[in-house]
């Protein structure tokens, strides 16, 4: 339904409904930053920033290459990866990586 949403798993409840670009696949957290990434089939990676354990909000959706399936992230640089079957419509096999804005 192209909507994240969060729970507070010790209240047992939601707290957050945030919309997602279409076709959300695969959902990854960078907990120094705070910031949650959630890879879409459509070709965007949405992006939203926990405030607070109890705020989230939404960042942005920005264009990436459609169905990527898989995300990573590493902790200590804050590089989001993502593997692509596809690069500008032809099939391959390629990662791109995205730096962090934390400004």
């Amino acid at each position: 339904n192209d909507t994240l949403t969060v729970f507070d798993l010790d209240a047992r409840q939601a707290i957050a409904h945030l919309p997602m670009a279409k076709g959300a696949d695969v959902v990854m957290f960078d907990p120094g930053l705070g910031r949650i990434y959630g890879a879409c089939s459509s070709g965007a990676i949405s992006v939203f920033q926990m405030d607070d354990p109890a705020h989230f909000r939404k960042l942005q959706d920005f264009p990436v290459e459609p169905k990527i399936h898989s995300l990573a992230v590493d902790p200590r640089t804050h590089r989001l990866y993502a593997p692509a079957e596809q690069d500008k419509g032809r099939p391959a096999s390629k990662m791109f990586v995205f730096e962090a804005v934390t400004n």
